[in-house]
């Protein structure tokens, strides 16, 4: 059964609670938060942040303001906060880059830290190499810089701070682009069409890979879908999670973890064929047990990177005994999405609709990403005639 963080099911009382672990110093003086007895797991995890708000509070009461160290502030009031507002995966993927480089101000109080303390830390930033010896991206320094300002603006929201000096740092200077790959229609069809039609698990991949590039649903997004999200009559499916997987007793599919943004929560249209390979795979898969998720073949939960070599496997076994130029190339699981864009785009179809269908949260999202293959794709239709 998925899993929200922090929040387990009593296997006696078949009731929920929550446990988590405090920070160090906490004013209850306490390792563990723990309550019992909630009637579902919602519950519990509402209880555990209004109790986690509280201790912030009292946190910040009990903090001698003109003392408290950036790091302190940090890990007692910017990391509870980023827990409750953050998914999961989001979440620790972050904590786990702030805790490496963060105690570079270790010692420093928070309201001694000026605009030239940050514009040294990116400096410092920008020297460092990552373990494959490569220097650091720009956009990697930028992460850790917003994080930063982050936890300034906490500071400066509890009036800890009389400014967030990060504001005024200017970021690092991004030079590289998104590349964008994608499958053309023809691509997608060669491939769709070396997937069995017959065999339990191929009717599932020829369902979700179909929908993957028909929908430009996520993978994560994909796995995470119940067949209650589809609504038949409407021919949609709605999106307001995505799969947070650490293996098979440890995940968790639940909309308290959230969509990877708030703009990507709504319905995306299907088409009648996607809707169909859907309805023969959920038949054939109530032949093997009632299962809850869309995209389960045995009851239990799977990596989302079983679908890169699923997708490997297949693009293998068309190139065999093919030349190089008529081999299908590989591309990323993610780049289904693209696919998607770019397809919808060769359609003619406008940045708005495309914005709308791909959930992000502003338009220019969807520009910079993809406005410069109008062009690419103008000359593609026009070579047609």
């Amino acid at each position: 059964m998925a899993k929200i963080q922090n929040v387990y099911r009593d296997k006696k009382t078949k009731k929920w609670f929550y446990k988590k672990r405090l920070p160090k110093n906490n004013p209850l003086g306490k390792e563990w938060a723990i309550k019992k007895g909630f009637e579902t797991a919602s519950e519990a995890k509402e209880m555990l942040n209004i109790f986690l708000n509280d201790l912030e509070k009292r946190t910040i009461e009990d903090q001698d303001t003109d003392g408290v160290e950036f790091m302190e502030f940090f890990e007692s009031v910017a990391v509870p906060h980023f827990e409750r507002s953050l998914k999961a995966s989001t979440y620790r993927n972050r904590m786990f880059v702030y805790r490496y480089y963060f105690p570079y101000f270790n010692g420093l109080k928070i309201t001694d830290i000026q605009k030239r303390d940050i514009a040294i830390f990116k400096d410092h930033l920008q020297s460092r190499t990552n373990i494959d010896g490569e220097i650091l991206s720009s956009h990697y320094i930028n992460n850790i810089l917003i994080g930063i300002n982050q936890v300034l603006d906490l500071a400066l929201e509890r009036e800890i701070v009389s400014e967030n000096v990060g504001r005024n740092v200017k970021r690092v200077k991004e030079r590289t682009k998104r590349e964008i790959s994608y499958w053309t229609l023809e691509e997608f069809d060669m491939f769709f069409d070396s997937i069995s039609k017959y065999r339990y698990i191929d009717i599932m991949k020829r369902a979700g890979f179909y929908t993957l590039f028909f929908s430009g649903l996520r993978v994560g997004e994909l796995m995470a879908r119940k067949w209650t999200d589809i609504d038949w009559e409407k021919g949609s499916i709605y999106i307001n999670s995505t799969l947070d997987y650490r293996n098979k007793i440890d995940w968790s599919a639940s909309p308290m973890d959230g969509a990877k943004t708030f703009g990507s929560k709504g319905w995306v249209k299907l088409s009648p064929k996607n809707l169909e390979l859907l309805k023969k795979w959920k038949g054939q898969q109530q032949l093997v047990g009632d299962m809850e998720y869309i995209f389960m073949y045995d009851g239990s939960m799977y990596a989302i990177r079983n679908w890169k070599l699923w997708q490997d496997q297949i693009i293998d076994k068309y190139n065999v005994g093919k030349e190089k130029g008529d081999q299908l190339r590989k591309i990323r699981t993610h780049d289904f999405r693209d696919s998607h864009a770019m397809w919808l785009l060769s359609m003619g179809v406008d940045i708005k609709t495309i914005q709308k269908r791909l959930r992000h949260e502003n338009a220019k999202t969807t520009m910079s990403y993809y406005l410069d293959k109008i062009q690419e794709n103008e000359t593609n239709v026009l070579e047609l005639y």
